[in-house]
C-alpha cells in the first residue's frame, strides 16, 4: 500500500516533473500578462456620460477625467518598471522549477490586480482606504518579485559564478530594501492623509523610474570633473 502511494505521488515530485524547466516559458507568460494589464489600464479613462455642447464643457470634462489620467500614467509606469525588474532577473536565471513557477504565478496575480486598484484609486482619491489598497498591491508585488529572486539565487539557478554572483545578489537586495522602505513610508502616510500618500507614491515612482538616468548623469559628471582636475594638475606640473 505504501509503495502504491509513493507511485501515485511520484509524478508530483519536483525532481521528477518540475526540475530544470525552461525559464523562457515564464518570460513569455509574463510578457503576455503585462501587455494585457498595461492595455486594460487605459480603458478606465472615460469622459463623463452627460452630453457636452460647448468648449467650456469639453474643458470641464477633461478636468473631470484628470485624476484617471494621472493614475493611469502612474500605474502604467509602475507596471513597466516591474516588468523591467522581472525580465532583468532572467538575464541571470538560467532555469526554473515548480516552486519558482508558483512564486511567479502569484507575482503575476498581483500584477493583474493593478487595473482594479488603479480604478479604485482614481474614483476615490480622497480615500485612505483606496490609496492604502493601492500601496498594499505594490508592496505585495515587491515582496513576490524579491522572493522570486531570492529563491532562484539560493536554489542555484543563477548562471553567474563566484564574486559576480554575490555582487548581483547584493545589488538586487539593495534595490528591494530601498523599495520596501520607500513604500513602507508611503503606507504610513495612508493613515495620516490620503493626498500626501498619493503625492508620495508619484514622487517615489518618478525617482525609481529615472534613477538610472541620474546615475549615468552623475557618473558622467564625475568623470568630467576628474578629467578637469587631471588637466589642471598637468598644467601646474608643466609650469
Amino acid at each position: 500500500m505504501d509503495g502504491l502511494k509513493l507511485d501515485i505521488l511520484r509524478p508530483f515530485s519536483q525532481k521528477v516533473a518540475y526540475h530544470n524547466q525552461r525559464s523562457k516559458r515564464i518570460e513569455g507568460l509574463a510578457d503576455g500578462v503585462f501587455s494585457i494589464v498595461m492595455t486594460l489600464l487605459v480603458l478606465d479613462i472615460r469622459l463623463p456620460a452627460h452630453v457636452v455642447n460647448s468648449e467650456i464643457g469639453i474643458w470641464t470634462a477633461l478636468v473631470y477625467t484628470a485624476p484617471k489620467i494621472v493614475t493611469f500614467m502612474l500605474s502604467f509606469s509602475v507596471a513597466g518598471l516591474f516588468w523591467s525588474l522581472f525580465i532583468n532577473q532572467f538575464n541571470y536565471i538560467h532555469a526554473s522549477d515548480r516552486n519558482q513557477i508558483i512564486i511567479a504565478i502569484f507575482y503575476l496575480l498581483f500584477i493583474s490586480l493593478l487595473p482594479f486598484s488603479t480604478s479604485f484609486l482614481s474614483e476615490f482619491l480622497w480615500s485612505k482606504v483606496a490609496i492604502g489598497f493601492y500601496v498594499l498591491n505594490i508592496l505585495l508585488i515587491i515582496l513576490l518579485v524579491t522572493l522570486h529572486w531570492v529563491y532562484s539565487y539560493h536554489a542555484g539557478m543563477i548562471q553567474r559564478d563566484g564574486k559576480k554572483n554575490v555582487f548581483i545578489h547584493r545589488a538586487m537586495m539593495k534595490r528591494a530594501k530601498t523599495a520596501f522602505i520607500g513604500y513602507g513610508i508611503v503606507a504610513g502616510c495612508c493613515f495620516y492623509n490620503s493626498y500626501i500618500a498619493v503625492y508620495a507614491t508619484i514622487l517615489l515612482q518618478i525617482i525609481f523610474t529615472f534613477i538610472g538616468f541620474l546615475e549615468i548623469f552623475n557618473n558622467g559628471l564625475g568623470e568630467k570633473v576628474k578629467e578637469f582636475n587631471q588637466c589642471d594638475v598637468q598644467q601646474i606640473d608643466g609650469t
